[in-house]
């Protein structure tokens, strides 16, 4: 009874010693067999073929160089740093992207306040937000709590104009040598976050680019246009690094009630650069709202090729919205699938 209880104690750990036992049994066989008497006619015929090519000499067995022999000794050439020249430590940046100059595709920046932070902004963020690789809100002045999610800088004043200066600051200071693009927009507008991203990887990087809804200044007395804040607008990494030495001088020479327009005029006076609707043969299609619009009800093409919609007067609406525009995409996505199928048919 012992010995039957002993075995069945036992059985469940026979496998590994007996895994055990015969990995070491063959380990100390091939130890035996490599070891064994005879010379190797590999290393027999290498020793006799003379020096390896390359200047590297085997190690006889008085230390000098001879044939035969496993061991090489390296050739070491020292390093003397000249003691009369300053000696400067190399700084190497923290990611390799950054060491190289390469540059994030798109920065979007939200315009806020704290009337609408807890409202439509959290409707932005629910919306486009996670379609964006970097997104930041703005506002003057903030609540005493900030929505889960969003990352919020508040400047300490409600003035629109002294917070469309002091975001344009922000930007090119934490964010200006980080992105090819940066996309500025409002709380109430709701942006095709799919259609921008589109939209910035078929245009240069080279230029100086002001894209948005170009509209008249007031007065329009001239032909210089500035782009609608309403709608969004696209500023391209170039000209904010143009732009940032004047912005001082426009905040104290430029007068304007217009956040939107203000950044126009400044971008024309100091940089000669107007508002653009299209470029290199991409389009800023936008579309008005009609106060009690039905998003299910528009049928105007002028609306499904739509980037942006502006006026968003509730989050409601935003929903709505963001609904529709999904089940066109969604829509166009099945259409090309079903298009797909049908040249692999064709080819078959």
């Amino acid at each position: 009874m012992r010995l039957a209880a002993l075995l069945a104690a036992l059985r469940p750990v026979l496998p590994l010693v007996l895994g055990l036992s015969l990995g070491c049994s063959l380990s100390l066989l091939r130890a035996s067999w490599s070891h064994g008497g005879g010379e190797d006619p590999c290393l027999g015929a290498a020793g006799r073929a003379g020096p390896p090519a390359g200047g590297a000499q085997p190690e006889a067995e008085d230390g000098r160089p001879g044939q035969g022999h496993e061991d090489f000794r390296p050739r070491i050439v020292p390093y003397y740093r000249d003691p009369n020249k300053p000696y400067k430590k190399v700084l190497r940046t923290r990611y390799i992207q950054t060491e190289l100059g390469f540059h994030e595709r798109l920065f979007v920046a939200v315009l806020t306040s704290k009337a609408t932070l807890n409202t439509l902004a959290v409707a932005v963020n629910k919306t486009v937000a996670h379609h964006f690789p970097r997104l930041l809100y703005f506002t003057g002045l903030r609540s005493a709590k900030v929505p889960h999610g969003m990352v919020l800088v508040a400047h300490g004043d409600e003035r629109p104009i002294w917070l469309m200066y002091e975001t344009m600051n922000y930007i090119h200071q934490h964010f200006g040598s980080d992105y090819d693009w940066f996309y500025i927009m409002q709380d109430d507008t709701y942006a095709q976050a799919e259609q921008v991203k589109a939209l910035v990887t078929h245009l240069s990087i080279n230029q100086d680019v002001y894209l948005g809804r170009a509209e008249e200044f007031i007065g329009g007395d001239e032909q210089a246009r500035y782009c609608h804040g309403g709608f969004g607008y696209l500023l391209s990494r170039s000209l904010l690094l143009k732009l940032h030495p004047h912005l001082d001088s426009c905040r104290n020479e430029i007068l304007s009630v217009r956040p939107d327009e203000w950044l126009g005029r400044c971008i024309i006076d100091f940089l000669g650069i107007s508002c653009i609707s299209q470029l290199q043969g991409q389009h800023y299609h936008t579309y008005e709202l009609a106060k009690n619009a039905e998003p299910e009800k528009e049928e105007e093409e002028e609306f499904q090729a739509a980037l942006a919609v502006h006026p968003v007067s509730d989050m409601t609406l935003m929903y709505r919205l963001h609904k529709h525009f999904s089940r066109i995409q969604l829509e166009r996505a099945y259409q090309e699938i079903q298009e797909l199928q049908v040249a692999v048919s064709q080819t078959q």
